[in-house]
């Protein structure tokens, strides 16, 4: 854990500092352009360039030193960000420059996780993995709880040329953080490519077949599809729920007060998983902790009461980091480390696949609910709300609850 704490570190200020950004970013787009659907374009190349380099990305890292891959993704975020920078002090600070910034860092992403994930098995022992895990998702959620309101404050200091320099200040130290820390790397990531490396798309295909080998990492492929798809969902039809007979006076705070409970709950999940080694029966954990979250889907949409709707995104959000912590260990555990890159890029790749149409999915299908049954937009989110966790809940029942067992030879 010595080597994985500083890299840790690093990570979670750089994250940090991406998402404090973003949030000032969206909001000085939507100011300047006075366009949802702008704003919207910012959050969708936010999820595609990833989306579409994560299985060559996935080769990368598995043909080179995942400090390399990372190394490098972290130098060309803090390029952009510089560029940024030079551009609002300037003046010359364009939405285009802001959507082009968005695309790269979620680019490097996807080569950052991957390699990160990767890495883990190498640097942490086995019975650490599950922690490590969990301190991984802890800096996303850390980031995610803190950022709105760190990018406030930043605003209110010095407008946004404060922010991105604080953007910029936090990609330095995540940089700083990997050139002086060094670990060890897969036997298969210290050869240099060769001419006996097979082709990309040839390798792309040895990975998701190595996930459609093993019928329980299916299981939980679909469970963290099917879970970050509600994720996704949820917040859009929650949303009619928190404002109904709320002054518009207060619905704003309405919504942030429920949107932080999701937070605090994905937080308090986050340290838990990162204060515990984690379970033994690690697939029995997964499937309790879905279907609890998938029961306070259930409830916020059967018994949308102010109260409950907190509570319910609490619970939802609690169970996350579980199930990421526990699957995040069983996939290490079944794919040896010179496949680790294809596959967990593959893996991140259907996951926000799932993401992005839970996202896309829930507007349009509450208003074609209450079109068809003839009742209002609130109706039709209660509906969904309860129909997807039903869903989410007959999911996690599918999942099996003995261990993966371990892939013996990877054909890399």
């Amino acid at each position: 854990m010595n080597t994985f704490l500083p890299i840790w570190a690093g990570r979670l200020i750089s994250v940090l500092g991406s998402k404090t950004s973003a949030f000032a970013l969206s909001l000085w787009v939507y100011q300047q352009t006075h366009s949802i659907t702008q704003y919207s374009i910012g959050l969708f190349l936010a999820f595609i360039p990833g989306l579409l380099l994560s299985p060559w990305a996935g080769v990368l890292v598995d043909r080179h030193r995942r400090r390399t891959i990372l190394l490098g993704a972290e130098a060309a975020a803090l390029l952009g960000s510089v560029a940024l920078v030079a551009s609002q002090s300037t003046g010359h600070l364009a939405v285009w420059q802001i959507y082009l910034l968005i695309a790269l860092q979620s680019g490097c992403a996807a080569f950052q996780w991957p390699a990160l994930s990767a890495a883990v098995t190498t640097m942490v022992p086995p019975a650490q993995r599950g922690r490590a895990g969990a301190m991984t998702q802890t800096a996303l959620s850390t980031a995610q709880l803190i950022s709105p309101a760190l990018s406030t404050a930043l605003l209110s200091m010095g407008g946004l040329t404060v922010v991105l320099l604080a953007d910029t200040a936090s990609i330095a130290f995540g940089l700083l953080t990997l050139v002086a820390v060094r670990f060890p790397e897969p036997v298969a990531a210290n050869i240099p490519a060769a001419t006996d490396r097979s082709g990309w798309r040839v390798e792309i295909r040895v990975g998701r077949q190595l996930i459609q080998d093993d019928r329980r990492l299916v299981h939980l492929l679909r469970v963290a599809t099917a879970l970050f798809a509600v994720q996704a969902a949820a917040p859009v039809l929650l949303l009619p729920l928190i404002l109904a007979d709320v002054p518009p006076s207060r619905q704003s705070l309405a919504v942030a007060v429920v949107s932080t409970a999701a937070g605090v709950g994905l937080a308090a999940g986050s340290l838990a998983m990162s204060l515990w080694r984690g379970p033994r029966r690690r697939f029995l954990w997964i499937r309790a902790a879905t279907a609890v979250s998938a029961v306070a889907v259930i409830v916020a949409g059967v018994y949308p009461r102010p109260v409950v709707l907190c509570v319910a995104a609490f619970v939802f959000s609690f169970g996350v980091p579980v199930v990421v912590s526990c699957s995040q260990v069983l996939w290490q555990d079944a794919i040896s480390p010179e496949a680790q890159g294809r596959v967990f890029a593959l893996r991140r790749m259907l996951v926000q696949a799932g993401t992005i149409a839970g996202l896309l999915a829930a507007g349009p299908l509450a208003a074609a609910t209450a079109a068809v049954l003839h009742v209002g937009i609130r109706a039709s989110s209660m509906l969904l709300l309860a129909a997807i966790g039903a869903a989410l809940a007959a999911t996690a029942l599918l999942t099996p609850v003995q261990p993966v067992q371990p892939v013996a030879t990877q054909r890399a």
